[in-house]
Order: C-alpha cells, then sequence, then structure tokens
C-alpha cells in the first residue's frame, strides 16, 4: 500500500549529508510521505501543476510549494492573471515572515521597468546588442499573433524582426538612446516607396530620414559604420520595396502591440524611469506583477510576458557560484503566459538555479492558447517534457487524465477468475490467472481525488510524478499525496 502523507516543512524533514549551506542543493523543502522528501535540487527542475477548477492546486499543492520557497529564502518573479494573486501572496509572505522583501510592480506602486533603457544600460558584456532588445519585443509579439497562426509564419517572425533590428540600430547610432515611442516614429516615418525617399517633403518631416542623415555623422566605430550602412539601406532601399500589403501588415503587426506601451498606464510603467530591475531577486527580492489579465486584459499579458523574458535572461547569467540563492518563476493560470522560448529556457534553468513553477487546468488549456495546431502541441509536449516535477489533481479532462496516466507508465497486471457451474446432479469449477499490460494507475482515478473544502476535512489529493525518480514510498515513479488547505 502507498504511504500517504501531508506536506511538511523542509524544518522537519531529516536529509543526510547536509552542510551548514542555506542553498545546498540536497537540502529538503517538502517533505511528500514519511519516507519522500522534495529537495531544492527537485525544484531546479521545473514543476508544473494540473488541476480542474475547483481541484484545489493553488490552495493545496500550490500554496504548500509557494510557502517552502519563501521560508528557504528563495527570491522570485510571481506573474499574476487573477485579481486576488497578489493579496494572496502578500499572505504566504506574513506567514513566513517574508512580507518586507515583497516588491510589488502596479500603477499604484512607484516604481518603474524602463525594459529598453535596462537592457542597453544593464552590467555584462551582451549589455546593448540590438537582438536582445528584438527578442524582449518579439514574446510580446508572440502572444498578439499566436491565435491566427499559420504555416506562413516563419516569414512574418522574420521580416518583423528585421524591421524591429534595423529601427533599434538606426536610433541607436543616430541617438545613443532606444525607446519604444522613437522606434514606434522610426517605423511610421519610414518611406512607403523608393521614389518617396527622394522627395524633399518626405526628408523635411520624415523622422526615421532625421536619424539617417543624423546616424551618418555621428557613427564611431567600424562596427557601428556597418551597422548604420545596413540599417540606412534597409531603410532608403529594401523596406519602401516591398509589396505595400506586405509592408502593411510587417508595420501593424509592431504598431497594435507597440501601442499599449504608448500609453496611459503600461506607457508610465515601461517607457519612462528605470527603479527597478530583475536582479533584485538574486538578493532575496520577490517581484509580483500586479497586472492581472482579468483586469488589464491583453495589456496586462503583454508587459508580463516582456518582464518574464528579461527576468530569464538575468537570472541566467548570474554568477551561481557568488551568488547560490536559488530564484522561482510562478506563473498560476500559465497557459497565459507562455511563449517558446520557455521552452528553451527550462532546458537550462536548473544550472541557473530557477525553480519555475507552471499551474493550468489541463493540456487542452497550452494547446488553446497556442493555436490549437500541431505545432502548439509539440512546443507544448516539448516544455513540460522539461519540468521534472508533474503534480495531478482532480480532474476530468480526459485527454489530461490519460496522459497522466500514460506518464505513470504501464505495467503487466494480473486478473484473478473464478467460476461455477453445474446441476443438481453435476457441478464444476474453474479458476485461472489472465494477464495483460494496464495502466499502474487508471484514467478514471484522477478525477476521483479529493477536492479539499469542508466536505474533505480541506484535505486536497493529488499525484506527485518525477523522472528519473523511485518515490521510496510507492517504489514507483508516482506517489499519492495529500495536501491540507489553510482556511476552510
Amino acid at each position: 500500500m502507498v504511504c500517504i502523507s501531508r506536506f511538511k516543512k523542509s524544518q522537519n524533514a531529516k536529509t543526510s549529508n547536509l552542510t551548514d549551506d542555506p542553498f545546498d542543493l540536497d537540502r529538503a523543502l517538502l517533505r511528500v510521505t514519511a519516507h519522500d522528501v522534495w529537495r531544492i535540487r527537485d525544484a531546479c527542475e521545473g514543476t508544473v501543476i494540473f488541476g480542474g477548477t475547483g481541484s484545489g492546486k493553488t490552495s493545496g499543492s500550490g500554496e504548500t510549494i509557494a510557502k517552502a520557497f519563501l521560508a528557504a529564502g528563495f527570491g522570485g518573479l510571481v506573474l499574476t492573471a487573477k485579481n486576488d494573486e497578489c493579496a494572496l501572496w502578500q499572505r504566504y509572505a506574513r506567514e513566513t515572515g517574508r512580507a518586507d522583501d515583497l516588491i510589488l510592480f502596479s500603477p499604484e506602486e512607484p516604481r518603474r521597468f524602463n525594459f529598453m533603457n535596462y537592457e542597453l544600460t544593464r552590467p555584462g558584456r551582451g549589455a546593448g546588442i540590438t537582438q536582445n532588445l528584438v527578442n524582449a519585443l518579439s514574446t510580446a509579439l508572440e502572444i498578439a499573433e499566436r491565435r491566427n497562426r499559420s504555416s506562413s509564419d516563419g516569414y512574418w517572425q522574420r521580416t518583423t524582426q528585421q524591421l524591429l533590428r534595423n529601427a533599434i540600430d538606426l536610433l541607436a547610432i543616430a541617438t545613443g538612446s532606444v525607446s519604444l515611442p522613437d522606434l514606434y516614429r522610426i517605423i511610421t516615418s519610414a518611406p512607403a516607396s523608393i521614389a518617396q525617399s527622394h522627395e524633399f517633403a518626405w526628408q523635411a518631416h520624415s523622422f526615421c530620414f532625421e536619424c539617417i542623415r543624423q546616424g551618418d555623422n555621428v557613427a564611431e566605430s567600424p562596427i557601428q559604420a556597418h551597422d548604420f550602412e545596413l540599417a540606412a539601406e534597409y531603410w532608403l532601399r529594401e523596406f519602401p520595396g516591398i509589396a505595400e500589403k506586405t509592408r502593411s501588415i510587417i508595420i501593424s503587426s509592431f504598431t497594435s502591440m507597440a501601442d499599449c506601451f504608448l500609453r496611459g498606464i503600461l506607457r508610465e510603467l515601461f517607457c519612462t524611469e528605470l527603479s527597478i530591475v530583475p536582479e533584485v531577486c538574486l538578493d532575496g527580492g520577490i517581484i509580483i506583477l500586479n497586472l492581472p489579465v482579468k483586469e488589464f486584459g491583453q495589456q496586462g499579458q503583454f508587459a508580463q510576458v516582456v518582464f518574464k523574458h528579461l527576468w530569464q535572461q538575468a537570472m541566467e547569467r548570474r554568477n551561481v557560484l557568488e551568488n547560490p540563492r536559488p530564484v522561482f518563476l510562478w506563473a498560476d493560470e500559465s497557459q497565459l503566459f507562455f511563449v517558446s522560448n520557455d521552452r528553451e529556457f527550462q532546458s537550462t534553468a536548473r544550472s541557473a538555479r530557477v525553480c519555475t513553477v507552471y499551474l493550468t487546468q489541463n493540456l487542452p488549456s497550452y494547446y488553446a492558447a497556442l493555436g490549437g495546431e500541431s505545432m502548439a502541441r509539440s512546443e507544448t509536449d516539448a516544455f513540460l517534457g522539461n519540468l521534472q516535477t508533474k503534480i495531478f489533481h482532480c480532474n476530468s479532462d480526459r485527454m489530461t487524465n490519460e496522459w497522466a496516466a500514460d506518464l505513470c507508465a504501464r505495467s503487466y497486471q494480473y486478473r484473478h477468475n473464478f467460476g461455477a457451474a453445474g446441476t443438481e446432479r453435476r457441478s464444476s469449477q474453474s479458476a485461472g490467472v489472465s494477464e495483460s499490460l494496464d495502466y499502474e494507475i487508471l484514467p478514471r482515478e484522477f478525477s476521483r481525488l479529493r477536492t479539499g473544502g469542508p466536505d474533505n476535512a480541506s484535505i486536497v489529493d493529488a499525484i506527485v510524478y518525477q523522472s528519473g525518480r523511485t518515490w521510496k514510498a510507492s517504489r514507483k515513479s508516482f506517489v499519492r499525496a495529500q495536501f491540507l488547505q489553510k482556511g476552510f
């Protein structure tokens, strides 16, 4: 029989060969069963939590893991989808003594993140590289366009990135700085035809041409001069030579996204000052992006995806030998924030000591968010393959339950049968054993897990799977666990 126990705080977990280092990778964060612990090392390999609405995924395993991270002194970034998530994390922080480490990022708070200025001025050898800014903006563009994906996506992505790359290079060389409003001005004032690029009237009023004229005089190094020559050639010849319909689609791909950052709250938060940087998490700061999608809509989604992208890059740049503190990336309703770059990031996050925790209802949530095509399934499967701990709460989705059952593997199951027949004069009996390859845990079992609340004594059931591990309590790759909800 599988031993089922509630998760307990790491202070009560006994492990061997621990040092005094609070961030030793073998230090236990949670006790899953009486015989099994979940360590910092396991957390760094990534976690995904599945559960239907009301399953207890947030108040069960989610809250337990979040508090374990806080109690262990981790820094982190929290993305928000629902309006109550900021208050939830404030409670977590109070209950773990980390309230002073919370950093709220919202219109009501004074902190601002001019992400372009940050990327140009941050420490590190890669600061100011054009492609880094292009990639940051491309994550938001991916969110904006992913519901309309087609086989020609590769072309539109390349041409939009080419547009951004040449606009950023031109602006940086001509003015020495880069801002989203000025990028917008360059792109929208570019010539609509090669003939127009030679017209005096256009040259006299175009910000794009003003930058070309100014950049021609200030390019200093041979590299800068070469980049400027390519950018000027692009804006004066290549771009205006593109077919009008194609050019308008490329422009609108950028402007439809950038427009959100050029007005109102997002302009104030992301295009003014630089008073917060992702690196504060390395000192134990916990940034909460209090721009919930349910309140701010797609603007909140764009903003958090851009911040997340730059945060991920910052965490991967750090030297873990100098600063071994683990950090976490937390996203409930994670399908809203998932982009293709997450797969690449997660493949190396372990070495950067980044503990990713993504929560969602089911597999179709990811597939639908990414466009529902075969590529969406491939991207989702590749990403989930890099999250080594998978926690399954009660779910009524057939696809997710069958996927979970397949993950937990199949084995030969032996079934005994017995039969009897006869009359008043004669009788016969038969018995036998049949062998069949079947699920270790049947898909229907995932729909029968307890969901907490008063009816279940506040207990939330889960199946915890970890690839490459045999749990001592079950001697399998999965184990049953229970989580105690707070406040029920």
